[in-house]
């Protein structure tokens, strides 16, 4: 069971934009999978969230050579996204100036 699943009442109340009394509710008509918990010395008791997706495990990837080929020159990239941007600001404030 991975940690990320487990939510409490208040947090699944607000989630699902319902009161914490109807969570409560559904808790103990048992529509509501639980989980009690000791968190902090206290014995607590958590939904288990089966929305949220579970996180796969990574694979281990060993460091790759940077081939020249897909290595970016970001100075030029930014230069023409820059001119790309002047261009279209260009065309607003002329659209807008027409209007």
């Amino acid at each position: 069971m991975l940690e990320q699943n487990l939510i409490t009442m208040q947090q699944y109340a607000v989630k699902y934009k319902m009161s914490t009394f109807g969570v409560v509710k559904l808790v103990n008509a048992k529509k509501l999978k639980t989980i009690k918990k000791n968190v902090e010395g206290e014995e607590r008791e958590f939904i288990i969230d089966e929305t949220v997706p579970s996180l796969k495990p990574l694979k281990s990837e060993t460091p790759t050579e940077s081939n020249d080929e897909t290595t970016m020159n970001y100075e030029v990239e930014f230069h023409k996204l820059l001119a790309k941007y002047i261009e279209l600001q260009d065309k607003y404030t002329k659209l807008i100036e027409s209007n």
